[in-house]
């Protein structure tokens, strides 16, 4: 089963899921992480060859000692505000961090579903796979196999479908 939280991080939200198979997806983008509980609520977190401590504390998160702007909050709200709206929309895909591209999966005109893989990313020496944030159509692939991208660069263009 799947878990989805709605997280807040200065000021910025995100969609946080859970998935089965021991990876987390921060909106679209899935990533492997390994956890390690060093004590009732504390955790070392580690991505690829950063790492990190994460504790709990009456009920304050902190981050390598600092206190951090977090809120997490039920995905529902979140779903029963996309129920709620029927124009389509665009959403842009962006490089969660610099890298370069190691596969295109798709096409411009491509109809995918959410959580399709879009791309690869090669970064750190892993590969990232890009997924697809929503259902619809692919309007706009901006860069090719090979290219270098930083993060938050505009990846690939999406429109929804309608009726989602």
């Amino acid at each position: 089963m799947v878990k989805k939280k709605k997280v807040i991080y200065h000021g910025r939200e995100f969609i946080i899921e859970l998935l089965d198979n021991q990876q987390i997806q921060i909106d679209g983008y899935v990533f492997s992480p390994k956890v390690v509980q060093q004590a009732e609520n504390r955790f070392k977190v580690t991505f690829g060859k950063y790492s990190f401590i994460l504790e709990k504390i009456n009920g304050k998160f902190y981050l390598e000692g600092e206190e951090v702007d977090i809120n997490i909050r039920p995905y529902i709200e979140v779903e029963n505000s996309i129920i709620n709206s029927n124009l389509p929309k665009n959403s842009n895909v962006k490089a969660p961090i610099p890298g370069k591209i190691f596969q295109i999966l798709v096409k411009e005109q491509d109809i995918v579903k959410k959580g399709q893989e879009l791309l690869i990313l090669e970064a750190m020496k892993m590969r990232n796979r890009i997924l697809a944030p929503i259902s619809g159509k692919i309007t706009k692939i901006f860069p090719k196999p090979g290219d270098n991208v930083f993060q938050d660069q505009e990846l690939i263009s999406i429109m929804q479908n309608s009726k989602e």
